[in-house]
């Protein structure tokens, strides 16, 4: 796949990425994990995926993960692939992956940005495998 996102705009949305993932690790580890469900964490994500869409965040995201098999649901695809190699995935390759697939699904501008990095906070937060199990059917 080739790049789809300009450079300036890839450092921009990962720097989001970071600041993101950051918030969300303090914000853990400052409450004690217990019981409590990754997923619950993702609030921020998860409105932000609704002011998008327009939708509820787990029905869009069902519906991402439907478009998107081969890319993340594929147990053959790069992200699985790199995932079982690695115990992790490349944040700026993601984003990448991501922005493409969500242009192609008719997003663009301030949507396409906002989506790309609540959906790869999202996924980079639980693991690809949690995501491919809750969303992948």
């Amino acid at each position: 796949m080739t790049q789809y996102l300009a450079t300036e705009q890839l450092a921009k949305l990962s720097a989001q990425v970071e600041e993101q993932l950051a918030e969300l690790k303090s914000s853990a580890l400052s409450r004690k994990r217990g019981s409590e469900d990754k997923l619950e964490e993702l609030s921020k994500q998860r409105l932000a995926i609704e002011k998008a869409t327009d939708e509820g965040a787990d029905s869009f995201l069902q519906k991402f993960a439907d478009k998107s098999k081969e890319v993340i649901c594929n147990a053959n695809s790069d992200l699985q692939k790199q995932y079982e190699a690695f115990g992790g995935l490349k944040k700026d390759e993601v984003l990448d992956k991501f922005a493409a697939l969500l242009a192609v699904s008719g997003f663009a501008g301030v949507a396409l940005d906002i989506l790309t990095v609540a959906i790869t906070v999202y996924v980079l937060h639980i693991g690809i495998k949690k995501f491919a199990e809750k969303y992948c059917k």
